[in-house]
């Protein structure tokens, strides 16, 4: 934008509306401006203004400059700055934003806007440092925070991360096109990208407000934010409180929730409780007053009330650590002692004082018994909450903006969670083999399990085997010519079998792939965050041909033999393996469901008689309710693609 000197005429039109300058040299104007719309201003330093005049904005407020100390100061097209109680201080300000009713905006020397900012994630000692930035996304933090083996690579992240924060430091605050300040106290040394909305916040301070007009981003109502960084379309809210954070993607926060060097990324949600050093990898939820994290690492978990951990034995200080693998939940007043590892889609119900690994019996219950803690592997995968977490989740991403920091693989059951089911009936096999009879428990990794239960444990996990391989095959197949089958059943990778799979905080692919971007981040192959984030995208989009190559070479482990060189009677064999297992999955989940429909349920409905249909006005039915109604429809879809498929094979 060219701005030009003021004229003689407009600067006695400024002066008669109420405004003074030491040296009216100092503001210039572009074309548009109009002196009529400019009262009762300081002008301090060098002030640009662009275009105001009576074209009014999305607020219906006409564009002008009122009631204000502006200094050094930048200004664009269609602006409306009015009642500004302190000062507005080092700043551009973009097109067509909304400055009301404010304290003060200013810049402090020359800053980073809370990019770089360290905060002590995961282990509340330290030693985990997360560097956060505007761009930091959840697979770039994994790397940083759980990668400390590798110091070379802490060395060149840290490096990319120098360079990135250099690209943004200024001595200047912006404020992006579009946006609207609003009854709010004070904003230091905080960059607000477009189309964000900030309304009645007490302090911002040092921190990044990542904004976009498809994803705007909502800071409202006494937050109190420093050091900080919030991604595009998050909301922060209703006197949160934020101290050394990152707010991600389309996150929630408010009702005065309390967060101190944690990390939520893309969809969390925090309100009422308190984190502190928390690694929160997307859906995160925590809902309740009584709930505390602390030094923990969750993705895809739900916080029942009342939640809470210790990681301090009173010995060295709050020095240790847990995690929960994606999709686990936590009952009312659960409570974990650090360091502990829990396996993924796990319950959490009632105290445990034991550490213990559970990270290769998955889709369990852990409760605890006399005091002591046991596990019901494969249980938790045949509950309807399971069922409806994986419909529930893609459906619930907020993210509107196309350049998405976080990659997300949203299945439950997937080379990840598989390769550990198989693990699981390979450890309760062994048990069995070995376990005597007069034992009633056996140890595993710190945690018991009924010796009786350990055969039940293996046909849930067989059945979870057989409903994914035969998941992996219908979806190929369906995606595939029927003339090229016998083509795309040949393995294309030798080494397939022997690639472990990781969940990169939401990403799911093998360890080799992310091996690999080690060695280009420490070759200086990739040296700056757009090249490690394009590397991750691809990573993203290859996801289902490393899962296909994974289970072939999983099924000629198991079967010894290829898929390509079976008969055709032997894929029918699959096909109704799993068919059946996945019926069985749906009847035991109606099952599960059908409890919220009978027995105690309706002890407090019908307070003055007829529970029945005090029950059913309320709740409805069992054979009337969606959720059942959508497991029958996949009953009968299961069935009809099993005959369509068998006829192709």
């Amino acid at each position: 934008m060219a701005f030009r000197a003021l004229t003689d005429e407009e600067i006695a039109i400024l002066e008669a509306n109420g405004c003074v300058s030491s040296d009216w040299s100092l503001v210039s104007a572009a074309d548009g401006f109009d002196a009529r719309f400019v009262s009762n201003i300081e002008f301090r330093g060098t002030v640009q203004i662009g275009a105001l005049g009576d074209k009014r904005g999305q607020d219906n407020s006409v564009a002008r400059l009122k009631n204000a100390i502006l200094c050094n100061v930048s200004i664009g097209d269609g602006c409306c700055i009015e009642n500004v109680h302190g000062s507005i201080e080092n700043a551009r300000i973009g097109n067509a934003v909304r400055i009301k009713n404010i304290g003060e905006i200013v810049c402090k020397g020359s800053t980073g806007f809370g990019n770089g900012v360290a905060i002590e994630i995961l282990n509340e000692g330290g030693g985990r440092e997360l560097r956060i930035t505007r761009d930091t996304g959840a697979q770039l933090a994994y790397l940083s925070v759980l990668y400390r083996h590798d110091t070379e690579l802490m060395n060149r992240l840290d490096s990319m991360t120098d360079a990135y924060i250099k690209s943004l430091e200024s001595d200047r605050v912006s404020i992006g096109n579009g946006t609207t300040i609003k009854n709010t106290k004070k904003i230091i040394n905080t960059l607000i990208g477009d189309a964000a909305v900030i309304d009645g916040v007490s302090r911002l301070e040092n921190g990044t407000v990542d904004s976009s007009p498809e994803s705007p981003t909502h800071i409202e109502n006494d937050v109190l934010a420093e050091n900080f960084i919030i991604q595009k379309g998050a909301s922060v809210l209703d006197g949160a409180m934020l101290q050394n954070c990152l707010v991600g993607e389309a996150t929630r926060i408010g009702k005065q929730f309390s967060a101190e060097n944690s990390a939520l990324f893309a969809n969390s949600e925090g309100f009422h409780s308190e984190i502190c050093s928390v690694f929160a990898g997307p859906y995160t939820v925590t809902h309740h007053r009584s709930t505390l994290l602390i030094a923990g690492m969750f993705s895809f978990y739900n916080a029942g009330s009342g939640t809470n951990q210790s990681n301090h034995m009173y010995k060295l200080g709050p020095v240790h650590q847990g995690i929960l693998e994606r999709g686990c939940k936590t009952g009312s007043s659960s409570y974990l002692l650090w360091p502990c590892r829990v396996g993924a889609f796990t319950a959490i119900i009632g105290k445990h004082y034991a550490n213990f690994d559970t990270s290769d019996l998955p889709f369990a219950y852990i409760n605890e018994e006399n005091g002591k803690s046991v596990i019901i592997p494969g249980m938790n995968f045949f509950t309807a909450g399971t069922l409806r977490d994986g419909i529930k989740w893609p459906n619930r991403d907020r993210r509107k903006n196309q350049d998405k920091l976080d990659f997300i693989i949203f299945d439950v059951l997937s080379p990840f969670t598989v390769q550990k089911v198989l693990n699981g009936i390979d450890i309760l096999k062994d048990f069995s083999e070995k376990a005597e009879k007069s034992q009633e428990f056996v140890n595993h990794k710190g945690i018991r399990i009924k010796r009786l239960l350990l055969k039940t444990g293996r046909r849930y996990y067989q059945l979870i085997v057989d409903k994914y391989f035969g998941d992996v095959l219908m979806k190929r197949i369906e995606r595939e010519d029927p003339n090229k089958i016998a083509d795309i059943f040949r393995p294309s990778n030798e080494d397939t079998l022997e690639d472990e799979w990781i969940d990169v905080c939401g990403l799911l692919c093998t360890k080799s792939r992310i091996d690999s971007l080690v060695r280009e981040v420490k070759s200086g192959d990739i040296n700056d965050y757009d090249s490690l984030h394009a590397v991750f995208e691809k990573i993203y989009q290859v996801y289902e041909d490393d899962e296909w190559q994974w289970f072939l070479a999983n099924y000629r482990k198991i079967h010894g033999t290829d898929l390509c060189d079976e008969t055709p009677e032997a894929v029918k064999t699959l096909l109704t393996r799993w068919k059946d297992s996945s019926l069985k999955l749906l009847n035991m989940v109606l099952q599960d469901t059908g409890k919220e429909f009978e027995g105690t349920v309706a002890i407090s409905y019908g307070i003055d008689g007829d529970a029945e249909r005090d029950f059913t006005n309320v709740r409805g039915t069992f054979d009337a309710n969606s959720f059942v109604n959508m497991v029958n429809k996949n009953m009968n879809k299961i069935n009809s693609m099993y005959e369509e498929l068998v006829s192709r094979i």
